[in-house]
C-alpha cells in the first residue's frame, strides 16, 4: 500500500483538558523537527486533525518509510501511529479503496473495524462494518472472524477525511519533550543514568547532561562513552548539551582533609552543589540520577538524605524502586547497555575507601566539611566546565 499519510494518535494527551493545545502544538513540532533532520523533503505539512496529529508525505516519502516509522517510534508523547490510504467518505469510494489495498497482502480471515470522530458524520461505523465487509467477503473469498482475524482493516472518519489501513504501529507513550521543562543529568556512563535520563525525557524534560571526570587521574574512555551515550538518547530529544566537569581537585581536597569513611558522601555533595549550580545558570529546574535504593554505599536511604541537603531543587530518581535487572533490561531496550558496559575509569571509583560509610550521620559530614573550601571548589568547577552541544 502506497500511503498518502501518516496519522500519529496520542493517549495521556488527550487528558490534558484546557492544557491539551500546548501538549499538542509541542508534540506537532517535536515530528516535524524529527522528520527535518531524519528525511528532510519526507513530507509536505504535520497538523493537529481532531485528537490526532496527521502528517502529509509527499512522493519522496515513500522511500523513507522506515526512516518515518523510526522517528515517530522515538517520539515521546505519540501512542501509536499508522501509515494509511486517503480515501472519501462515500461508501462506494470506501468499498472500491479497501478492495484495492486488500488485495495485495496475504491473509485468510478478516475484520473491518470502522470509526467516526463526531456524529454528524453521515456513515454509521456498524454500517461500514457490515457493507465494506460483506464486499471483501464477495470479491476476495476471505472468511470473516470478528474474534481473531489474520488482518484488521482499519477505517477511520476525521472531520472532512476518510482514512483506511491495516496496522497500528505502537510508539513510545509518554508526554512531548520540551513541555516539562528543562533538568540536569549526572550522567556516569554506566548503566543506570542513561536509563533514568530516558524516562526524564518520556516525561517530556528536556534534558542537560553533567558529567563529572578525574582527568588526569584518569582516562578520557568515559567521556567518550558519555558522547555516544548522548548520541543514541537523541533519538528522543535530537540535541543536548554536555557538561564535563572536573571533579578530581575537589577529590584531591578531600582525601588530604577528610576521614576516608566520608569520602563518598562527600564527594556526592560537592557533585550535587555543582549540579545545581549549573542548572540555575541553565533555567533547569530539577537535577536527575540514576540512583536505585541500597545499591551502593551511596544510595543508601541515609546517605541519599545526607547528601541531598546541600540542595534546594528537587532531586528526580526515576529508578529508585529498580533492582539491578530490570535497569539492565530497560538499558537494552533504549541501546544504551552496550556502550555503558564497555570499560571505563569512573570518577567515583577514584580515592575510594574500602569501607565507605553507608549510614553518614548529617553532623559528622558538616563537620568535616569545614576544612574545605566549599564555594571557591564548586565555582571553579563550574567556570572551568567543558560545555557540547551534542546533535
Amino acid at each position: 500500500m502506497k500511503p498518502d499519510y501518516a496519522v500519529c494518535h496520542y493517549a495521556e494527551i488527550g487528558l490534558k483538558g484546557k492544557n491539551r493545545r500546548f501538549f499538542e502544538d509541542r508534540l506537532k513540532e517535536n515530528i516535524k523537527e524529527g522528520l527535518k533532520t531524519r528525511c528532510p523533503g519526507a513530507h509536505q505539512f504535520v497538523k493537529r486533525i481532531h485528537n490526532r496529529i496527521l502528517i502529509k508525505l509527499t512522493e519522496k516519502g515513500e522511500e523513507f518509510l522506515d526512516d518515518i516509522a523510526e522517528v515517530l517510534k522515538n517520539t515521546f508523547g505519540i501512542a501509536y501511529f499508522a501509515f494509511v490510504r486517503e480515501s472519501k467518505q462515500e461508501m462506494e469510494a470506501l468499498k472500491d479503496d479497501c478492495i484495492e489495498i486488500l488485495s495485495d497482502l496475504t491473509f485468510d480471515s478478516f475484520r473491518i473495524t470502522a470509526r467516526r470522530g463526531d456524529h454528524s458524520i453521515p456513515l454509521k461505523t456498524q454500517q461500514m462494518n457490515e457493507v465494506v465487509g460483506a464486499h471483501v467477503l464477495e470479491h476476495l473469498g476471505k472468511k470473516v472472524n470478528l474474534g481473531s482475524p489474520d488482518l484488521t482493516c482499519y477505517i477511520d472518519l476525521v472531520q472532512t477525511y476518510a482514512f483506511i489501513y491495516t496496522q497500528k504501529i505502537r510508539s513510545k507513550g509518554g508526554l512531548p519533550v520540551g513541555v516539562s521543562g528543562k533538568v540536569v543529568a549526572m550522567v556516569s556512563g554506566g548503566i543506570d543514568s542513561p536509563v533514568a535520563s530516558y524516562y526524564a525525557m518520556k516525561r517530556g524534560a528536556t534534558v542537560i547532561f553533567l558529567h563529572f571526570h578525574s582527568v588526569p587521574y584518569t582516562t578520557r574512555a568515559s567521556i567518550e562513552k558519555v558522547r555516544e551515550i548522548i548520541l543514541v538518547l537523541n533519538r528522543f530529544q535530537l540535541r543536548a548539551r554536555l557538561f564535563l566537569v572536573e571533579l578530581a581537585p575537589i577529590q584531591e581536597e578531600i582525601m588530604m582533609k577528610t576521614n576516608a569513611k566520608l569520602r563518598v558522601i562527600l564527594y556526592r555533595r560537592f557533585m550535587f552543589r555543582i549540579a545545581e549550580m549549573i542548572a540555575g545558570n541553565e533555567g533547569a529546574h530539577a537535577i536527575v540520577t540514576g540512583e536505585s535504593l541500597g545499591q551502593v554505599a551511596s544510595q543508601t536511604l541515609d546517605n541519599m538524605e545526607v547528601i541531598e541537603r546541600v540542595t534546594k531543587i528537587p532531586i528526580l530518581r526515576p529508578l529508585i524502586g529498580f533492582d539491578k535487572q530490570e535497569i539492565i533490561n530497560l538499558a537494552k531496550v533504549i541501546e544504551t547497555y552496550e556502550i555503558s558496559i564497555q570499560p571505563d575509569q569512573d570518577c567515583c571509583s577514584l580515592f575510594v575507601p574500602k569501607h565507605p560509610a553507608i549510614k553518614g550521620r548529617i553532623d559528622d559530614v558538616t563537620e568535616a566539611e569545614r576544612v574545605l573550601e566549599i564555594e571557591p571548589l564548586v565555582q571553579k568547577a563550574v567556570q572551568t566546565a567543558e560545555v557540547e552541544v551534542i546533535d
